[in-house]
C-alpha cells in the first residue's frame, strides 16, 4: 500500500497546481485613466486608426499598474460608449501583469457612421471594466468618464491642455483634420461634379497627363481649366461669401479655439460659404475630377489649389464676393489673386512662418485622415439640382454674361491692413447712426464707413474713420459668443492670427453693456480704445471707440455716449 502513496500525493499536488490559478487573485491593480475630453464626429475614421498623428487621437488611456505581490493573469479591457457603441468592445492589452509592472492601454474607438448624422454637440460616457483573476473567483475594476461630443460640422483646433501649449502649432494642431471634410465621394458632390464637368467644362475632361506620363504645358493648362470651371460654377450659382460660427470653448483643462464649417453639400445647397468652406468644396470637387487638390492656410484666411508634380497652382475662391467683399473676380482675375497669395506663402514659409501650412489632400488621406462617409440626403440633394439646373447646357456665352454683370473686380482679396472703402456721407445730418440686432451707434456723417472690411474677419461688420484717420468706430457681432467675456477672447485669437497684438482687461458695467478697456498693436502703432458688448439675439454685439493718438476727445466722448 505505500508504494501507492507517493503517487498519489504527487498526482492531488499536481491537480492542486493545476487548479490554483482558478481560485487566486493575481494581485491588484492601480489604474489611471487620460480620458478624451472631446470627439469629433467629422474625424471618426481618425480615431479608429493608431497609425494617425503618433495615436494622439483616442478615446483613452489606461496606464495600469500591478500593485500586488502576485502575478495578474488573464488581464483584459473591455469599453463601450452606450448610445454609440452599445457592446462591449475589447482593447488590446497584454494578458499578464507582473509584480510592479505597469501597462499603458490605448483605446482607438471604430464609431459607427451613423456618428455623421450628428448635428448638435452633447456629453456622452465611457464605461470601462478591468477584468483578470482565475475563472473561479474573476476580479473586475470598474472606471467611467464623460467628454464632449460635437456636432459633425465642428472643428477643435487643439486636444492640448492649457499648461502644456507653448507654440503656435499648439494651438492649431488639428488642423490637419480639415481633409476629413473634403468629401468627393458624397453623393451630393460627386452629382455636382458631374454637373461642372457636363455643364461648365462642356462635357470635356481636363484632368488626365499626357500619355507620356511627363507632365506637359497642356496637361497644366487643362488642370487650371478645371479649377477656373470650380470657380465659375460658384460664381453663375451667384454664390456668396458669408461668416460662420467660431469661438473659443472649454474643454477639460483645454481652451480651444473652434470654428463651424459647413459640409461641401451644404455650402452647394445653401449657395454660400467662408473661405475655409469654400476651399474645401474646391478641393472636394477636384478630387471628384481626378486632380490632386490642396489647401493654403495663411493667418486667418483659405483658398485651394492643386498640386501638378512639384509645383503648385492657386486661386482665391472668395473672389466670388459677398456683403461687404466690394466687388466680384472673374475666373482669369480669381486665378491671378490666388497665384499673387501663392507667392507671399512661398516668402513667409521660407521664414518658417508656422502660420502658413499646406494641407495635401491626398498625402493626409495616406496618413489617415480619411473622409467621412456621408448618407444621400434628397432635400439637399434637391436644393442643390435647384441651382445647378439654373446653368447652361455650356458655359462659354454665361461666361460673358456674368462678368458684364459683375460690379467692378478687386485686384486682391480684403485684408485688415487694406481696408475696400464703402464711403457713407449723411450731407443732411451732422451726424449718422449704424445698427445690429441690439446695439447701435452714432458718428459724425463726415466718417468714411467700411462695412465687412475684413473678409477673413467676419466678426468685424462695421468700421467707421475719422478723415484725419485719428478717431475710429467698430462694430462686432459674434454669433457663437455666449457672453461678452467669450467675445472678446474670439476677438482677441482672430486678430492674433492677423499680426494684432490685443490686451484689455474687464472694466465692470456700463448702461447694460459690459465695458473693456484695451490696446491694440499692429504695425508699430497702439490703437487705445474702449469697447462695449452684450448679449442680443444675435450672439454678442458690441461697439468699439478708439484713437491711435491725437483724436478729438470730444467726439469720441460723444460717439461713446451714443452707444446703446
Amino acid at each position: 500500500m505505500k508504494k501507492f502513496v507517493l503517487p498519489i500525493i504527487l498526482a492531488v499536488a499536481g491537480v492542486i497546481l493545476l487548479l490554483l490559478p482558478l481560485f487566486q487573485s493575481s494581485g491588484d491593480i492601480d489604474v489611471k485613466i487620460q480620458p478624451a475630453t472631446v470627439i469629433m464626429p467629422a474625424a471618426y475614421k481618425v480615431y479608429a486608426n493608431p497609425n494617425v498623428a503618433g495615436g494622439r487621437f483616442n478615446l483613452f488611456k489606461a496606464i495600469v499598474k500591478n500593485t500586488g505581490s502576485g502575478e495578474i493573469r488573464n488581464f483584459k479591457v473591455q469599453f463601450r460608449v452606450p448610445g454609440l457603441i452599445d457592446d462591449w468592445a475589447d482593447v488590446p492589452a497584454a494578458t499578464n501583469l507582473l509584480p510592479g509592472q505597469t501597462a499603458v492601454v490605448t483605446c482607438f474607438p471604430v464609431f459607427p457612421q451613423s456618428i455623421t448624422d450628428r448635428n448638435t454637440s452633447s456629453k456622452e460616457k465611457t464605461e470601462i471594466k478591468f477584468l483578470y483573476g482565475g475563472k473561479a473567483n474573476p476580479i473586475e475594476h470598474d472606471e467611467s468618464f464623460t467628454f464632449d461630443m460635437t456636432s459633425v460640422n465642428d472643428i477643435v483646433f487643439t486636444n492640448m491642455a492649457d499648461q502644456d501649449k507653448a507654440s503656435f502649432n499648439d494651438v492649431v494642431e488639428n488642423r490637419d483634420l480639415y481633409a476629413c471634410m473634403v468629401s468627393a465621394e458624397d453623393p451630393i458632390i460627386k452629382h455636382y461634379a458631374e454637373t461642372v464637368q457636363q455643364r461648365i467644362l462642356c462635357g470635356e475632361q481636363g484632368a488626365g497627363v499626357g500619355g507620356s506620363g511627363q507632365i506637359t504645358d497642356k496637361d497644366i493648362a487643362e488642370k487650371v481649366r478645371v479649377m477656373q470651371g470650380v470657380y465659375n460654377a460658384t460664381l453663375i450659382s451667384h454664390m456668396v461669401y458669408s461668416e460662420t460660427q467660431a469661438g473659443e470653448s472649454q474643454f477639460g483643462d483645454n481652451t480651444s479655439s473652434t470654428e463651424h464649417i459647413r459640409l461641401p453639400r451644404e455650402v452647394v445647397s445653401g449657395n454660400t460659404g467662408l473661405c475655409i468652406e469654400l476651399a474645401i468644396l474646391h478641393a472636394s470637387v477636384y478630387k471628384a475630377a481626378g486632380l490632386d487638390p490642396v489647401i493654403f492656410l495663411i493667418p486667418s484666411h483659405a483658398y485651394p489649389g492643386i498640386k501638378i508634380g512639384n509645383q503648385y497652382v492657386a486661386i482665391e475662391s472668395t473672389g466670388i464676393g459677398g456683403v461687404g467683399l466690394g466687388g466680384v473676380m472673374n475666373a482669369d482675375q480669381a486665378l491671378q489673386a490666388g497665384m499673387t497669395e501663392l507667392k507671399t506663402f512661398y516668402e513667409e514659409s521660407a521664414k518658417g512662418n508656422p502660420a502658413y501650412k499646406i494641407l495635401d489632400i491626398n498625402a493626409l488621406y495616406a496618413d489617415g485622415y480619411q473622409d467621412m462617409e456621408l448618407k444621400p440626403d434628397p432635400i439637399l440633394a434637391g436644393e442643390a439640382d435647384k441651382i445647378t439646373q439654373t446653368w447652361p447646357t455650356c458655359l462659354l456665352s454665361a461666361i460673358a454674361e456674368a462678368q458684364k454683370a459683375a460690379p467692378a473686380a478687386r485686384a486682391t482679396p480684403v485684408r485688415r491692413a487694406s481696408y475696400t472703402p464703402r464711403p457713407r456721407t449723411s450731407p443732411s445730418a451732422a451726424w449718422t447712426s449704424y445698427s445690429l440686432s441690439g446695439v447701435s451707434v452714432s458718428y459724425p456723417g463726415s466718417w468714411k464707413v467700411y462695412y465687412r472690411p475684413v473678409a477673413q474677419f467676419p466678426a468685424l461688420v462695421m468700421a467707421a474713420m475719422s478723415p484725419d484717420r485719428t478717431g475710429q468706430v467698430e462694430a462686432f457681432n459674434i454669433p457663437g459668443a455666449y457672453n461678452p467675456e467669450q467675445a472678446m477672447a474670439y476677438i482677441r485669437t482672430s486678430l492674433s492670427r492677423l499680426g494684432e497684438n490685443v490686451t484689455y482687461t474687464q472694466a465692470g458695467s456700463y448702461n447694460g453693456f459690459t465695458r473693456f478697456n484695451g490696446i491694440t498693436y499692429a504695425n508699430q502703432v497702439a490703437f487705445k480704445w474702449i469697447g462695449l458688448f452684450k448679449n442680443t439675439s444675435s450672439g454678442v454685439e458690441g461697439i468699439v471707440v478708439g484713437t491711435p493718438g491725437g483724436g478729438d476727445s470730444a467726439v469720441l466722448n460723444q460717439i461713446f455716449s451714443s452707444i446703446q
